[in-house]
């Protein structure tokens, strides 16, 4: 199932089901050379690219859940207090918008949600398991160009994960 986050935030995330599986979060091609200019020579030619309504989309962020509704709610809805930006427990995918966007977490909620409901779609693929969602994502992470995991990302190099890793922390504000 793939559908525009600005969907899923509409319709409080009513076609995702409780259950695990994995995911995908796919960019507009216009949005992504500014967004990620900050990380440097990212390899566009290496990113997984699809047509979505007739609009070329990039795969840019890959993960896991234990239960997908949840986990949507989590990375589209999430609210940037600053106990979960100072805790850590902000999404890795919100912390590493706000910094490729060059907001402080803090003050960047609104920024983000912006950005995410004008340029992504959210896919997803249920599977029976946890265990199979972690055996699917350790594959995926180490054949294809994922440039915003750093966690398990054996294909993008580590100086863009480096990169990426130093913005999180310069703005986790």
């Amino acid at each position: 199932m793939i559908k525009s986050v600005k969907e899923l935030r509409d319709e409080k995330f009513a076609a995702v089901c409780t259950q695990s599986g994995i995911y995908k979060w796919w960019f507009r091609e216009s949005a992504i050379d500014s967004l990620l200019k900050p990380l440097g020579n990212v390899n566009k030619k290496q990113l997984l690219h699809k047509k979505v309504k007739g609009e070329v989309f990039y795969a840019l962020y890959f993960g896991i859940a234990n239960n997908c509704r949840e986990r949507a709610a989590w990375h589209i809805a999430q609210h940037h207090t600053p106990s979960s930006v100072k805790s850590g427990y902000l999404s890795t995918l919100r912390r590493t918008l706000s910094a490729l966007l060059g907001k402080n977490m803090t003050k960047s909620e609104s920024a983000v949600n912006k950005f995410m409901d004008e340029n992504c779609y959210w896919e997803w693929e249920y599977t029976t398991n946890r265990e199979k969602a972690l055996t699917i994502e350790s594959s995926e992470l180490c054949k294809n160009y994922y440039p915003l995991n750093i966690q398990g990302n054996k294909v993008v190099p580590r100086e863009i994960k480096r990169k990426l890793s130093q913005l999180r922390k310069k703005y986790q504000k």
